[in-house]
């Protein structure tokens, strides 16, 4: 196989406005640099690409417009191109969310697309031989799922090593499921919080560049696990990880060098007017007395001016020997990261979500209505079910 890592500090060099938790000031200064992250493999003759953002979530006009630009550069399948973001709530503000009144700022984007681009390719043309490893193992405490303690969560975490032909190790793929929430709405600093603090930890100890993805983290936070705060909390919580994994890493045989793949969406409608769920959680919440009644309505009243609207969820499915490679575009929740995994139980499965566009929240159908995320989810009950059963169907024809 060939590998290429290629990382790009795109930090914005002013304040800007950022996104998550509906901040209404610019930034006061940075507290870890804003990334993308470019890796590009060949398996047999055949590129993928994957480029990694640091931000809160991406729109698929932009991955679209990436994906073609590179491909046309590369004379490679747009499908064969992958753009994910992290999820950090402490990045600047790219792309608007649906729930939240950031400001966006069109030359940081205009910027990004240039740099995204650029590293895409360069990864692609600064592919070496080599090798590849992998190594997982699981973490305990530090963070969870953030509704019931000890509720679904998928704790694992695993490590691709890249060599060269010397056998030097010449880059690394982490990956955890983890929400990057850990700096709060009262940080300006911007910051790649939980994913950026690992990778650094990580970059120190192996000596080569490192790039990360995250996971089915929906309902997966530090929430139960804070003993600190800001800064000190990030620190603890990114060595403890990194700790844990080199103290427990177990490897992992990949076997066979084949690659196939193909991407696939599901469209789903959703008309608040005439949906029962709708009604019902709205007639609940004003019977509610909770501290999170007022959100609950305002969100509920958001859906409601949407008007009747498709959704488009889109996945990629990829998979290389025994390691299958599923991509998919929100904040999926706990159980259905584990739902994949267990349909594929004789394969090395990694989930890689926040990719090709954003759908926030997937809700599984027991658990609507039950906590915050279906607030936050544009999705109709059931839909979410639907989606993932059709990739693990989708995903069977690989076998």
């Amino acid at each position: 196989m060939k590998f290429a890592i290629k990382k790009i500090n795109v930090t914005p060099d002013r304040p800007c406005r950022m996104a998550g938790y509906n901040r209404a000031e610019n930034s006061t200064g940075v507290l870890d640099p804003i990334e993308i992250n470019a890796i590009a493999v060949e398996v047999r003759g055949e590129q993928y690409i994957i480029g990694i953002l640091d931000c809160i979530h991406l729109n698929e006009e932009f991955c679209s417009s990436v994906r073609m630009e590179t491909a046309k550069k590369l004379s490679l399948d747009p499908e064969h191109i992958t753009i994910s973001a992290i999820h950090s709530h402490s990045a600047p503000s790219y792309f608007k969310m649906t729930f939240e009144d950031n400001v966006v700022e069109p030359d940081l984007v205009r910027q990004v697309h240039e740099q995204m681009v650029h590293g895409l390719t360069q990864a692609a043309a600064s592919m070496t031989e080599g090798s590849v490893t992998m190594e997982k193992a699981q973490i305990e405490g530090l963070y969870g799922n953030r509704n019931i303690k000890g509720g679904a969560e998928d704790k694992q975490v695993s490590l691709f090593r890249f060599y060269n032909k010397e056998g030097k190790l010449s880059g690394a793929l982490f990956h955890l499921s983890a929400h990057p929430t850990i700096l709060n709405g009262s940080n300006y600093l911007l910051s790649a919080d939980l994913i950026g603090h690992v990778r650094a930890k990580l970059q120190d100890a192996l000596g080569c560049p490192v790039a990360v993805v995250n996971g089915c983290c929906g309902d997966v936070s530090t929430r139960f696990y804070r003993s600190l705060s800001g800064t000190q909390e990030l620190e603890f919580t990114a060595g403890s990880i990194v700790e844990q994994f080199f103290a427990k890493k177990k490897p992992c045989v990949l076997t066979g060098d084949s690659a196939s793949g193909f991407s696939f969406r599901l469209t789903s409608r959703f008309d608040a007017a005439t949906d029962p769920d709708w009604k019902r959680l709205l007639a609940e919440v004003e019977q509610d007395d909770s501290p999170m009644r007022d959100f609950f309505l305002e969100r509920l009243e958001r859906k409601k001016n949407f008007g009747a609207y498709d959704l488009d969820l889109i996945a990629q499915i990829r998979r290389f020997g025994n390691l299958l490679i599923v991509v998919l575009p929100g904040d999926i929740l706990s159980k259905f990261g584990l739902q994949i995994k267990k349909a594929f139980p004789e394969l090395e499965v990694m989930i890689i979500c926040y990719s090709n566009t954003y759908c926030n929240y997937l809700v599984p159908e027991d658990e609507y209505g039950l906590y915050f995320e279906t607030f936050n989810s544009r999705l109709a009950k059931g839909e979410a079910d639907r989606f993932i059963q059709e990739v693990i169907r989708r995903a069977r024809q690989l076998s």
